[in-house]
């Protein structure tokens, strides 16, 4: 009997352009390294990784508040769940959601409903919230149709990653690391946490992805301005 990879997506709002940042959350990518959720304008991340009894720990950032808040909750509660809402402790408002596409997204919109409606009457100026419906961030581009690869694919190119990483053989122009992975439109990007040196994996479907798996080094390049 083959078992499915436990799989989830996580999403917030981010504090500083009000935009709605979905990721997705694989066990297996999760089991080999911190996984990083950021928002494009480069000012807010949220964080899920393991603890030692194999809880999942998530660093959320907050709309309302400075620091981001830690939760823990269940392998179970986190990858079983069609919708899983987490909120700020102090002002009671969602400010995590996890979950399957569909639940997520109308969670999603019905939160940035209730924040504009908070804010408005309250007198306060928050970043655009807009209903997200089926284009959460990352998933169009202008007018173009772009192809975002599947999360299997980003598992495998991930797995490729983190074994080249332990052996030493990703080599960039600081030479230090970390080396992240992030889905793009087209593909996959490996880039360096420290000097932002990258590669682009270009690809469709996990066999195509598979066929890197044979890779013994992979060079990082500047990014081009």
């Amino acid at each position: 009997m083959i078992l499915e990879p436990k799989q989830t997506h996580v999403a917030y709002h981010c504090p500083h352009c009000g935009t709605a940042v979905l990721g997705y959350v694989g066990e297996f990518a999760l089991s080999a390294d911190m996984l990083k959720i950021k928002c494009d304008c480069g000012k807010s991340l949220l964080t899920v990784t393991y603890t030692n009894d194999k809880k999942i720990r998530l660093a959320v950032p907050c709309l309302f508040c400075e620091n981001p808040h830690h939760f823990v909750v269940s392998q179970e509660l986190f990858f079983s769940k069609d919708i899983f809402l987490l909120g700020c402790p102090y002002m009671g408002m969602d400010v995590c959601f996890i979950g399957k596409p569909a639940p997520l997204q109308k969670a999603l919109n019905e939160s940035a409903a209730a924040l504009n409606d908070f804010f408005e009457k309250n007198g306060l100026v928050l970043p655009a919230l807009e209903e997200q419906g089926e284009e959460l961030q990352g998933e169009e581009n202008g007018d173009e149709e772009l192809f975002f690869p599947d999360e299997q694919v980003y598992d495998v190119i991930h797995f490729l990653v983190k074994d080249l990483e332990a052996d030493g053989a990703i080599d960039c122009p600081c030479g230090t690391g970390p080396y992240e992975t992030e889905i793009m439109a087209g593909g996959i990007r490996v880039f360096c946490g420290e000097c932002g040196a990258e590669y682009f994996f270009p690809v469709e479907s996990v066999s195509a992805a598979e066929d890197f798996l044979n890779l013994n080094a992979l060079t990082l390049l500047p990014k081009e301005n």
